[in-house]
């Protein structure tokens, strides 16, 4: 009798239900076209992303955002309810008109303002924001946004570190900003993942730097998925 090696497939383990919820904010001023295309051509990578850990029941968000603080900036923001279609969420990526800003800081706390005010559904939900901009920021909100004295962005980090199974995404120069809200993210146990690109010192840097084009898209917004898919599994969990 020969010697043959029998196997039993064991049972086939299934992929549990997740919810979660992701907000883009997107500096959608001149520069950045490389960026907006970026992420209209990684949609389809990002939500097979989100399958790799989980059948994940999930929501995306567009905030395409500018300069509120300055007037001369006319063109108006595109600021979206949240869709469960793939497919009408690049639709809307695809209306944007890079357009307006410049050299000075956008108002990117102003974005992030709005998306962590979102209508997030709440139980068992993950929540991902994912802010997109090659500029600084400028430091405080505007009265259109926020009316109150705290304005700056202790008024943001504030924000996210009460909101539960909360998320951020950063791909930006490194500004101070930036590392402030990191750091007090993390200092709250919240998760961040920054991919940090450096703050232009010449015309050359800032021409080769400008709409994040040097960025990956596709392995980015793959990445995203795939981190939102295993964290919301641990958000289900913590729910159960």
């Amino acid at each position: 009798m020969s010697n043959v090696k029998i196997t039993y497939a064991g049972p086939k383990s299934e992929k549990i239900s997740t919810q979660a919820d992701i907000v883009f904010c997107v500096d959608s001023t001149g520069s950045m076209e490389p960026c907006i295309e970026g992420v209209k051509n990684g949609i389809a990578t990002l939500v097979e992303g989100l399958k790799t850990s989980a059948e994940v029941d999930f929501r995306l968000r567009l905030i395409a955002y500018r300069d509120r603080h300055d007037a001369r900036c006319g063109t108006p923001w595109d600021i979206y309810p949240f869709t469960s279609s793939a497919d009408l969420f690049r639709s809307q990526v695809e209306c944007i008109k890079a357009d307006g800003g410049g050299d000075a800081p956008e108002s990117t706390l102003d974005a992030l303002f709005i998306a962590l005010r979102s209508e997030w559904r709440t139980s068992g939900t993950h929540k991902t924001i994912v802010l997109l901009t090659d500029a600084d920021t400028h430091p405080t909100l505007h009265p259109s946004t926020y009316k109150l004295p705290d304005n700056g962005v202790h008024r943001i980090i504030q924000e996210f570190q009460t909101l539960r199974h909360a998320m951020l995404f950063m791909v930006a120069p490194r500004y101070p900003t930036y590392l402030q809200i990191e750091r007090s993210i993390k200092d709250a146990d919240r998760q961040v993942i920054a991919n940090y690109q450096p703050v232009a010192t010449t015309i050359e840097e800032a021409e080769r730097l400008k709409g994040l084009k040097n960025v990956a898209w596709e392995p980015l917004m793959n990445m995203i998925g795939k981190t939102v898919s295993v964290t919301s599994v641990a958000v289900a969990h913590a729910n159960g």
